[in-house]
């Protein structure tokens, strides 16, 4: 405690870092499975490309996307993504109440 006091409590200077690890843990689960899944067969640019996805994946779980339709829209950009959904998602509903009169 008195070598590593000061750096064990850093995450009080600063707003919104969580005083425990569970995002970090939880991040490392899915490579964890994959690791074990392919049993030390791998290469670099395999570990590159599962990372990717993985990223890709978990950042469409944290803002309630599927990560399917994200895919199959062929876009890069999750943002674009967003926006594209929100003007359908609008269209859609201005088109029920258009008929629904």
């Amino acid at each position: 405690m008195v070598k590593y006091g000061p750096r064990l409590f850093e995450f009080l200077n600063h707003d919104g870092v969580p005083w425990n690890n569970n995002n970090a843990e939880h991040a490392v689960k899915p490579f964890a499975k994959y690791r074990r899944l392919v049993n030390g067969r791998v290469t670099e640019r395999g570990i590159s490309d599962y990372l990717v996805l993985l990223s890709i994946y978990e950042t469409c779980h944290y803002r309630g996307l599927s990560f399917w339709d994200f895919l199959l829209s062929g876009l890069r950009d999750i943002n674009h993504f967003v926006e594209g959904n929100l003007h359908s998602k609008r269209s859609r509903k201005l088109g029920q109440r258009m008929y629904s009169k």
